[in-house]
């Protein structure tokens, strides 16, 4: 990727997750430079019985850190369960016989699970972003409105990071526990769910048809020792009413040595600053509260901005190995366009309340369990009171007879 900066690669992070199992995200996809896909929950029917919604992330899903705690996985997708071509030799028509059950197949297609179900969707996500930049959609949310750009690996993969939803609600790992609550809560930039669930409505803007306007650097350069500064104002005077705004840099870093216990080479960092703030708050990257000095990925994310609020976003080459180095940087936010005119209300990811209806069912089976006990016990305790009251009557009968 370092020599064809243009060439993104995507890499399913493994399936051995359960049991919370850290550092299990395997090569190749402890890489840098790609993205490593992790796996969520599907939606509707793609969910077999037991399993929580699409904002959970699957048990099975590898877990980072990498060995010298670089975050991984990078993204997270669906891939439980999946329905994709399960195509039958020399049959004709057997894409006809409906849709499968969970983890089965049926006619020309089946059902699975694994974070190589995650890894395509991820990749035709990308493949869409590309295509998004290459027609020119950018500009203002439609087709040619902008110039034909051919974009580099380190922006295809910004773009996504920085629109990734980082609210999944935890790990699911209890579906084959049929009284469990056992749930991992995760966090931004955690070990299971790393920059969040991929979200094309919060990666780019259409129209009218997405949540955010975009904002974009490709192949900038910044010099050893050297600043780069950006300026951003959000505008949402056309409607857009976002409250939120987003910022990421990534850039293609040189290889590292083999067995690497620092693997980052060229290291860059992220500062965002409000214009006119008089607290002098500084916005560092990822959570943190000072500089990323792991990651070649680093996101900003500012809350409750307002109409006419400008930032400063500067790039800080802090140590080079090189002389220099490119970098890719995208903003989301209110840029001057107007509002997603969509209904969101039903939204299956944000609308996710899975784990509430199974706590509810599950206090359902054992109320009515502890119910028909109880019954049982009423009832068994009603018929031998009853025989012990015939018993003392037919032996009062008896002693009169005596």
């Amino acid at each position: 990727m370092y020599t064809n900066d243009d060439f993104l690669i995507l890499v399913a992070a493994g399936n051995d997750g359960r049991y919370d199992s850290r550092n299990s995200v395997s090569a190749p996809s402890t890489f840098k430079n790609g993205i490593s896909i992790g796996a969520s929950h599907s939606t509707g029917d793609d969910l077999s019985a037991g399993m929580l919604g699409p904002a959970y992330v699957a048990d099975f899903s590898s877990r980072g850190p990498t060995a010298d705690n670089r975050i991984k996985p990078d993204l997270v997708a669906p891939g439980k369960y999946i329905v994709s071509a399960g195509a039958l030799p020399n049959t004709f028509g057997e894409c006809d016989d409906g849709r499968p059950r969970p983890g089965n197949g049926k006619g020309g297609l089946t059902s699975m699970m694994g974070t190589s179900m995650a890894t395509p969707i991820t990749a035709g996500t990308a493949a869409i972003v590309r295509q998004y930049l290459e027609e020119g959609w950018y500009a203002d949310g439609t087709k040619n409105s902008g110039a034909s750009i051919v974009p580099s690996a380190a922006l295809l993969k910004v773009i996504l990071m920085n629109g990734s939803q980082m609210d999944m609600k935890a790990v699911d790992n209890s579906e084959k526990s049929a009284f469990g609550t056992s749930v991992t809560d995760v966090r931004p930039y955690d070990d299971a769910q790393g920059f969040g669930h991929i979200s094309l409505t919060n990666s780019v803007y259409l129209k009218g048809l997405t949540d955010v306007q975009i904002q974009f650097w490709d192949n900038e350069v910044v010099n050893y020792n050297g600043l780069r500064r950006f300026n951003i104002k959000i505008d949402k005077s056309n409607g857009c009413s976002n409250a939120r705004l987003s910022v990421t840099l990534g850039w293609t870093d040189p290889p590292a040595s083999v067995n690497c216990l620092r693997c980052l080479v060229n290291d860059l960092d992220l500062i965002v600053t409000k214009d006119g703030d008089t607290s002098g708050k500084i916005y560092y990257p990822n959570d943190l509260d000072s500089r990323d000095s792991l990651n070649n990925v680093e996101r900003v994310i500012v809350q409750d901005v307002e109409d006419r609020d400008e930032f400063t976003i500067t790039v800080d080459a802090f140590n080079l190995d090189t002389f220099s180095q490119n970098f890719a940087l995208v903003a989301t936010g209110c840029f001057g366009g107007i509002a997603n005119t969509i209904d969101t209300s039903k939204n299956a990811y944000a609308t996710d309340n899975s784990e509430d209806t199974r706590t509810r069912n599950i206090i359902i089976i054992v109320c009515s369990a502890a119910g028909f006990c109880i019954l049982v016990c009423a009832i068994a305790l009603c018929r031998k009171k009853k025989r012990g009251q015939r018993g003392r009557k037919n032996y009062a009968v008896s002693t009169v007879r005596t």
